[in-house]
């Protein structure tokens, strides 16, 4: 029995999905899911990981602002550009698949309208980006 590591992709221009990544060859999957030759590891709350384009902000990739709001809400207020990753992580930092809790857990992020603290926070974060602080601003 081959085993898998459910993730979440987190597109910033498409859908939102699941996939499957295979161990033996996670950094090489994640490399090709994000399109990039380095990531960088967002740790977030509940032992979620977001693995994400380490050079996204100066190679053109887009702003990322579902995955932008999931790490404001999840706890490491980070902007994120390009596609990001989702996989859950064991103590010992080993990267293993979401259970359906986290998975639940994002899908409840995702779809609820983050709270006045989570949009100041993403007010200050995103201030160099003035047409998605407006929007923001009038949730």
């Amino acid at each position: 029995m081959t085993t898998i590591i459910r993730s979440v992709k987190i597109n910033p221009t498409e859908t939102i999905t699941t996939l499957n990544l295979t161990p033996g060859s996670i950094g090489a999957d994640i490399s090709a899911a994000i399109g990039c030759s380095m990531f960088d590891v967002v740790g977030l709350a509940d032992s979620i990981d977001l693995f994400v384009d380490d050079e996204g902000l100066i190679n053109g990739s887009p702003l990322n602002l579902p995955a932008t709001v999931l790490t404001h809400l999840l706890g490491s207020p980070t902007v994120i550009f390009g596609t990001a990753i989702a996989v859950s992580v064991t103590p010992d930092g080993e990267t293993i698949g979401l259970t359906d809790r986290q998975l639940v857990r994002l899908q409840k992020a995702f779809a609820q309208k983050p709270d006045d603290g989570t949009i100041d926070t993403l007010v200050d974060s995103l201030s160099p980006f003035p047409t998605i602080v407006s929007m923001f601003r009038n949730i």
